[in-house]
């Protein structure tokens, strides 16, 4: 697997550089945000170990600019404690977290994790826009389109939308939504998925009360209904709505 490390700890990098080499990986590194923009358009890897503390930038923006140039998988690693931070990276993009100090060991075992759960959410990840019908998901800008208009999602949003989007006319359970937004097992509470669920149908249904693209299946979890544009009017059926309860 080819590993980039992007964290200002020179001696933290060079070691887990050299273990990590020794496991058989092929590990870039770099200190800073420039340095680890060009290792990364360079080399292209698998999965990026994060420390969020870069001093020249933003790691996260830098993580979301470089994901448009090129998808890799981000393990972020953090001396904050506060779950709060946790949340903040995981809503930002972040496919798992992992607090300072850590064994190389419990490193590993992310490592390995994220690359298990890349694989079977993922396969062969889906592109960042697709497109369902008449409605399109933008994963990567955290935008919608529906009929020639433009929504904005949140991370969660656009994450959850891009998650039902990939499997159309398929259910996605709660379990299954909790693992690829949050990232931890079965976990979580069905009350925030059925809000998140609710906000997105306020942004892209006509009539969020009687919903024909984002439907529930009860007692098991939600489907993103695939319509052909063919069988819509070729109006849009926010205004057609309106005009309906005028």
């Amino acid at each position: 697997m080819k590993l980039l490390i992007i964290d200002e700890d020179r001696d933290l990098v060079e070691m887990l550089t050299s273990w990590l080499r020794t496991l058989g990986h092929e590990v870039r590194r770099a200190y800073s945000g420039d340095q680890a923009r060009r290792e990364w358009e360079e080399h292209k890897p698998d999965l990026v170990i994060l420390d969020t503390a870069l001093k020249d930038t933003d790691a996260l923006a830098l993580c979301r600019e470089m994901r448009a140039r090129h998808d890799a998988l981000v393990l972020v690693v953090s001396q904050e404690r506060n779950v709060h931070d946790e949340v903040r990276c995981l809503e930002e993009g972040a496919d798992d977290y992992l607090r300072k100090p850590f064994f190389p060991a419990q490193l590993l075992a992310r490592i390995r994790a994220v690359s298990r759960r890349g694989r079977s959410t993922l396969l062969l990840r889906p592109p960042a826009v697709i497109t369902v019908g008449p409605l399109s998901i933008d994963s990567l800008h955290n935008e919608a389109r529906i009929f020639g208009k433009t929504v904005h999602l949140t991370p969660t949003e656009s994450k959850l939308l891009h998650l039902l989007g990939v499997n159309a006319n398929n259910v996605c359970t709660a379990g299954q939504i909790v693992a690829h937004i949050w990232g931890f097992g079965n976990e979580g509470d069905a009350s925030l998925i059925k809000a998140h669920i609710h906000h997105l149908r306020q942004k892209i249904e006509p009539d969020p009360a009687n919903p024909r693209y984002i439907l529930t299946v009860p007692g098991v979890g939600y489907t993103l209904v695939r319509h052909s544009e063919k069988a819509e009017t070729g109006e849009n059926p926010a205004e057609q709505g309106q005009r309906a309860s005028g």
